[in-house]
């Protein structure tokens, strides 16, 4: 081929690309946005359904131009894992426990010390005058929160009656606790419980091993992580609340045009609202299930242990001023229940 054919080729080829380029500016073609999403909630739960269905109708209300790709079931790992995955850029989102949102805002654990909300309208009442405040903190770490949601109030699951702290104490008692889980590890050390660290991953291989034979958690997750076959017991006396949150990593969503951001964050929101109501009537769904198909007996926790689990929490609350959260937080959260009590 001559120089001048070769001259005339290169010109038409230019020529296709920038009409081609011009075309599709003006007929509004877009990229589509893969946002990878993990999460350890398994397939066919509450959760994992919530999120399918959210992921649906924001790929739906962005024609197309946002599509989610799940990974569930702890796939890719522990929550610490899809953080660092997020952090590299391998996964864009997720949906996790204060564990998880801990590593991105250490504060956010607070939610999760013992005995520090009574009832759900207590979390709501606090979580909801929070909620600004904590969308900017997860701003600053270079997330983007989608929503909160629970997970439920946890309880004491065992293979022998828990109705004390004496009982946790004996030695045959091999207490689950998450390896960093700061929060137990400090109360439970104050309380003389002895703990076996594990992550939510290990849980199965561990209960089926002997490894551990008693776990704190809430009723649902003992059904959908199928935990309870294990389990002969459960001690009527809520330690603790598990929360959650979906994010998306600030460096993904500022790929989003504007419009984009408001169907996520709307839609998330709307789906966040509608799960806390669903995994709260699982919970209740859940503690009958347990009693009336898998044979699982209530017990009580005695007075006595309760006052002495109550000051074993308030200490543990103290103690973990300027490691975890501010003096400032704490007494933030707790002029807010004292605010809600007086009211209700």
């Amino acid at each position: 081929m001559n120089y001048q054919n070769l001259k005339k080729k290169t010109c038409i080829t230019s020529y296709i690309c920038i009409i081609l380029f011009l075309c599709s500016v003006c007929i509004g073609v877009h990229a589509v946005e893969s946002i990878k999403f993990a999460t350890l909630a398994p397939k066919g739960s509450t959760w994992m359904n919530n999120f399918l269905a959210m992921g649906k109708e924001i790929t739906n209300n962005t024609d197309g131009e946002i599509k989610f790709r799940f990974y569930a079931n702890g796939v890719m790992g522990d929550e610490l894992d899809v953080i660092s995955k997020m952090r590299v850029g391998a996964l864009h989102s997720g949906a996790m426990t204060a564990t998880g949102l801990g590593e991105i805002n250490q504060e956010v654990l607070i939610f999760q010390l013992p005995r520090l909300f009574k009832s759900y309208e207590e979390l709501d009442y606090v979580r909801d005058h929070l909620r600004d405040d904590l969308y900017n903190v997860f701003l600053e770490k270079g997330y983007v929160l989608i929503g909160m949601g629970d997970i439920g109030f946890y309880y004491i699951f065992s293979n022998k009656p828990i109705r004390n702290i004496k009982d946790l104490q004996a030695s045959d008692v091999k207490l689950w606790v998450r390896t960093s889980d700061t929060i137990g590890l400090e109360f439970y050390k104050r309380a003389n419980i002895a703990t076996v660290p594990r992550e939510v991953t290990q849980v199965i291989s561990a209960l089926n091993s002997g490894q551990i034979n008693t776990l704190t958690t809430s009723p649902y997750v003992t059904v959908a992580l199928q935990w309870y076959p294990q389990f002969k017991y459960m001690t009527n006396f809520p330690v603790s609340i598990g929360v959650g949150a979906s994010v998306i990593t600030k460096e993904k969503f500022d790929k989003l045009t504007p419009d984009q951001q408001k169907v996520v964050l709307e839609i998330g929101d709307k789906f966040q609202t509608g799960l806390i109501k669903d995994i709260r009537a699982d919970n209740e769904k859940a503690v009958e299930a347990l009693i009336k198909k898998a044979g699982i007996q209530v017990v009580e926790f005695e007075d006595e242990s309760i006052d002495e689990w109550e000051t074993y929490s308030v200490e543990t609350h103290n103690a973990l001023v300027g490691e975890i959260y501010s003096q400032e937080f704490l007494d933030k959260i707790n002029k807010l229940l004292e605010e809600y009590r007086n009211k209700n």
